[in-house]
């Protein structure tokens, strides 16, 4: 079996953010950000972890507002191109430097002290085209709020790319899951750590701090996958969850274990909802071996077909195409996919050598041992050796990124995938309407995994919670949906919950921000009144 590497490494492994604000499809227009590590002026050993953590922090709170980030693993091969240290504190030059060899538009940088527990941070955004520099304003707090800072300067990030980015600081905070710094430094320590068992302590310990801490568990998912130890990689990628930023990426490869396990039904039934969700050549590619080998050859021809749709240049998809035809002994069109391999690279030994395969199943023994001649000449060793694995020699993509993958979506693709969204979300409204609570909750989900934008997927599944009492998750979604879209029945929905939780306040600021959306409003106004007995509510500006 063939591994196919490619620059879709795994990208944003920070504090696992919701999935409906970390994994929107990037426009094209976007610019492209680097973030460097920020230098410690203190010079003290045992903070060097956090100047990194400010480049993973940073990467993942910027990524989900319509800019690409350049992930961690291409700022250290640039790094290494240029000859520089991965570890050291560069000039602005350096940086600058590198910025230009990773194509980025804009250099985030800055520096940071800590005196007694309290942490002050300085950040930079340099414009690498124009050469200007913007200093941000001054962050500083409780080192325990580390993340919290953090999320402050991002948010200071993307007012000053965009002035008009809607979200307000205090929405945006909300965004990113509270950990406790300890965890956050373990993964950071693990991801500096050189050696294997180091590293494997660290995201331990962090995943142990933090359980639903997706990020250490996706890391951890990596090592053993790189060791081939499948069983291991699959064990930690289950854990990451949901709403983690590395999701999509955990389902990539927990699906890519399953199947070096012999188990393809379930491979292919883990990787089928990403193909609808991010419907892009490398996911139709594996799915179609994966259909392959499970015996749906109806599927398989379906999955390739999409796959040389969206790339019809990439002479692996050819090739996996013509390898599921010579399994089903179907030559003619066997011949003809490896032929088109062969028209892309026509020195292709493996390609050469089924080709021939097939000529001479075909009929035509001349053909075929023209053909074999070309494949290996007068190397029987190598003839032996492809004679044995002929038919396992699938290129499986085996790298990959969900938010890289999600820029290369096509208008009609995203048109039919808004579409299957559409479906999901009717079909759980009727299943709400009779009251198959669990059945429309699936539906709910499922709209959300292809479109994690959708404000009536989060509403409906919130009110599915909701009558499901499962309050603190209606709370979630609700607050989601408003994240996706202000609306009138979200701010309503979400001041009843809170005022049935006797959280007063709470109820209070939803129930101004409906009156703000239509001060006419008869159900607010009841609301109002309702809350008239907790006393005046004190002034503030609008609630996100």
């Amino acid at each position: 079996m063939r591994v196919r590497r490619s620059p879709f490494f795994g990208f944003g492994m920070g504090t696992g953010v919701l999935l409906a604000f970390a994994l929107g499809s990037v426009p094209a227009f976007a610019d492209t950000l680097l973030v460097v590590p920020f230098e410690n002026t203190d010079r003290a050993a045992e903070l060097e972890w956090v100047g990194e953590s400010f480049a993973e922090a940073l990467t993942v709170r910027l990524g989900g507002a319509g800019h690409s980030l350049v992930p961690r693993e291409e700022r250290l091969a640039g790094l290494e191109r240029l000859g520089l240290p991965p570890a050291a504190a560069l000039t602005r030059a350096s940086w600058l430097r590198l910025a230009e060899e990773v194509g980025a538009d804009w250099l985030v940088l800055g520096d940071f002290r800590v005196e007694d527990a309290t942490l002050t941070l300085r950040g930079e955004l340099v414009d690498v085209r124009q050469l200007a520099l913007v200093r941000l304003a001054e962050e500083q707090g409780p080192f325990d709020r580390l993340l919290l800072l953090q999320g402050r300067l991002a948010w200071q990030i993307l007012r000053r790319l965009d002035p008009t980015f809607p979200v307000s600081l205090d929405a945006f905070l909300q965004r990113f899951p509270n950990l406790p710094v300890s965890a956050f430094e373990s993964y950071v320590r693990g991801l500096l750590a050189t050696g294997r068992e180091a590293k494997l302590q660290y995201f331990r310990q962090a995943s142990h701090l933090a359980p639903g801490y997706g990020a250490p568990a996706f890391r951890l998912g990596e090592l053993y996958f790189d060791e081939q130890d499948y069983p291991s990689a699959a064990q930690w990628f289950e854990k990451v969850p949901a709403e983690s930023s590395v999701a999509l990426d955990a389902t990539f490869f927990l699906a890519l274990c399953r199947f070096y396990v012999r188990d393809y039904a379930r491979a292919l039934e883990t990787l089928a909802p990403l193909g609808e969700r991010l419907p892009v050549s490398q996911v139709w590619n594996n799915l179609g071996v994966f259909a392959s080998y499970a015996e749906r050859p109806g599927a398989a021809d379906d999955y390739f077909a999409r796959a040389l749709e969206a790339d019809p240049g990439d002479a692996d998809i050819h090739f996996n195409l013509g390898l599921h035809h010579l399994r089903r002994a179907e030559w003619e069109p066997a011949a003809r996919a490896l032929a088109d391999c062969l028209g892309l690279v026509p020195g292709d030994t493996e390609a050469l050598f089924l080709q021939a395969r097939a000529l001479e199943e075909l009929g035509r023994p001349q053909d075929a041992s023209q053909v074999r001649q070309q494949a290996v000449g007068d190397n029987p060793a190598l003839t032996v050796s492809l004679e044995r694995r002929q038919l396992e020699l699938d290129r499986l993509q085996q790298r990959f990124s969900a938010r890289l993958a999600g820029q290369q979506e096509t208008p009609a693709a995203a048109s039919v995938r808004l579409e299957h969204v559409a479906v999901h979300v009717e079909r759980g409204q009727d299943l709400l309407a009779r009251g198959e609570l669990e059945s429309a909750r699936r539906e709910f989900s499922e709209a959300l995994l292809l479109d994690p934008d959708s404000q009536a997927a989060h509403f409906f599944l919130a009110e599915t919670y909701r009558r499901q009492g499962r309050l603190a998750e209606a709370i979630s979604e609700l607050k989601a949906s408003l994240w996706s879209q202000e609306t009138l029945p979200a701010r309503l929905r979400l001041a009843e919950i809170y005022l049935s939780q006797n959280r007063m306040e709470e109820a209070r600021e939803q129930v101004e921000a409906a009156l703000a959306l239509d001060p006419a409003n008869t159900e607010a106004r009841a609301l109002e009144a309702r809350l008239g007995a907790a006393g005046p509510a004190p002034a503030r500006g609008r609630p996100q």
